[in-house]
């Protein structure tokens, strides 16, 4: 109950604070001076994580990570599986588990005829309807069944280089007090479109930020595909949430609020299918966003109340104001077309300083990670504009999952992408 009455909560100080910013002249100005600063601060992490993937970039690799087990959660993803498994053949250091999760199309078959001859490479089944329909409780499943000290947890549309182990480990090396570390994630498609070049972009735009606040002492997060982490770590916290949307992101929360954080590694790609039609894409980031939302009200009362240090804190709460402008930027631009047949109207530089801010702070975001990832001239600025219009969807899917949280059913519903041969 708790997650609906805060979301339910955040939507009302949401509308109130809209009417007040488009009523009163002082409101208006105190939020756009919070905007002002918002772009400073993103400004800021954009050179810092500048700064990081250049080097990374710049750098060779280390010696691989020791005693690591790769597991592959995998349900019905038989387009894909038998690739990812070739590229895991290449890594006969790692112990590898494919879990067949229940799947329906001869997944694990698939796998276990590509594995042929890799003795490293296992393939367990975990047979429907025998708990949660999440990737974290597939994840809890595998826990069992595997060998290594660190964990790396892969898709089952990654592409992985030979070299991966080596690469991770760089990056682990730049900051070996993290008890984790997370690759780049690089979505591709057989087939280059506006949809899916722009989602490549997003990936590069969002490393510079984790890079940026992993640099300054911040509440750096893991992404999913091409996450390592310490078993003994991952232990200590009771496993992954099975309930979780975004097991990634909800274990990112839980690790800060223990005091634990997360490192970086840029220089480590892991490919991945890019979203090639719109309604999958909506679906795919509706769940992404509900499950952010969703454990910033579960777990970040804690995370604020934990003994950390304070830019930790404050580099946690600048993320979740990023969450305020969306449901801001609607409810004010409402509130506003509400005024016009009034007396008095409404301030509309406020809802346009609320999206000019957004996109402002996107592209700066934008030319950072693209310059780091050695584009330049037209290039540079034509994709940093492309990814900011992209980006700009997040402005409508963060409030409709705040009202799915607040007035939608109480569980939680997993909706996997679906993949392309």
């Amino acid at each position: 109950m708790a997650p609906r009455l805060l979301a339910g909560g955040f939507l009302v100080a949401s509308g109130v604070l809209a009417w007040l910013a488009i009523s009163l002249w002082l409101a208006a100005r105190l939020l756009q001076a919070a905007i002002v600063l918002s772009i400073v601060y993103v400004c800021f992490l954009a050179w810092r994580g500048w700064r990081v993937m250049r080097h990374a970039f710049a750098a060779g690799t280390a010696a691989p990570l020791a005693s690591v087990s790769i597991v592959v959660p995998a349900r019905d993803e038989s387009p894909v599986i038998e690739r990812l498994v070739g590229d895991l053949a290449a890594l006969p250091e790692a112990d590898v588990l494919i879990v067949d999760d229940g799947s329906g199309d001869g997944t694990g078959d698939l796998a276990r005829s590509a594995a042929v001859g890799s003795p490293h490479i296992r393939v367990v089944r975990r047979e429907p309807r025998s708990g949660p329909e999440t990737k974290a409780a597939v994840l809890n499943f595998a826990e069992e069944h595997l060998r290594g000290e660190i964990l790396l947890v892969l898709d089952a549309d990654a592409r992985v280089r030979p070299d991966l182990l080596e690469r991770l480990a760089a990056g682990w090396a730049r900051d070996d007090s993290a008890i984790a570390v997370q690759g780049l994630r690089r979505p591709e498609s057989p087939v280059a479109t506006w949809l899916t070049a722009a989602q490549a972009e997003e990936q590069l735009f969002d490393t510079a930020t984790q890079c940026g606040r992993w640099a300054t002492d911040g509440t750096a997060e893991l992404r999913g595909n091409g996450m390592a982490i310490r078993r003994s770590a991952l232990e200590a916290l009771g496993g992954w949430n099975p309930a979780a949307l975004t097991e990634d992101l909800d274990l990112s929360t839980r690790l800060q609020a223990a005091g634990e954080h997360v490192a970086m590694a840029p220089e480590a790609t892991i490919g991945e299918q890019a979203v090639a039609q719109l309604g999958p894409l909506w679906r795919q980031r509706l769940r992404w966003a509900e499950g952010s939302v969703r454990r910033l009200l579960e777990h970040g009362p804690r995370l604020l109340a934990a003994p950390l240090p304070l830019r930790a804190k404050l580099d946690f709460l600048a993320f979740t104001a990023e969450f305020l402008v969306p449901p801001l930027f609607v409810t004010t631009l409402l509130a506003s077309l509400a005024t016009v047949p009034l007396p008095q109207p409404a301030d509309w530089s406020v809802p346009a300083s609320l999206f000019l801010g957004y996109g402002f702070g996107v592209f700066v975001l934008a030319l950072a990670a693209l310059h780091a990832d050695g584009r330049r001239g037209l290039a540079l600025v034509g994709g940093s504009l492309r990814g900011s219009l992209f980006l700009s969807h997040w402005l409508l899917v963060v409030p409709f999952a705040l009202v799915r949280i607040a007035l939608g059913p109480s569980g939680t519903t997993f909706t996997k992408t679906p993949r392309d041969r």
